[in-house]
């Protein structure tokens, strides 16, 4: 479906200059207390702080929402097994012909 959806979206769609780019950000998120897994935030805060994964559509767009991975507040920026978990969701949801590696 998803290959379908991109040949459709023509000059647009996140292949049309020949590869596709995922783009991985934290995102802190505020919520109270006592909401699940919110911890203390490094902004002295309460909350969540997912890391998402994102197609990216160049300048004329800000891409497209892959992949997430729900971590309390107090997770680390720069945590590899995350990165490594949210790129792996990420790929999982690009056409095959976009795969590299033994998951093909």
């Amino acid at each position: 479906m998803r290959e379908h959806v991109w040949k459709l979206a023509g000059t647009a769609a996140p292949d049309a200059a020949g590869q596709v780019i995922v783009d991985l950000d934290g995102v802190l998120v505020l919520d109270h207390s006592e909401k699940q897994d919110a911890t203390a935030t490094w902004k002295k805060t309460c909350g969540h702080y997912p890391l998402m994964a994102f197609v990216d559509h160049g300048s004329a767009g800000s891409g497209e929402p892959v992949a997430g991975l729900l971590r309390p507040g107090n997770a680390g920026s720069n945590t590899a097994a995350d990165h490594i978990t949210t790129a792996q969701l990420a790929l999982a949801q690009l056409p095959k012909k976009y795969r590299r590696g033994a998951g093909r």
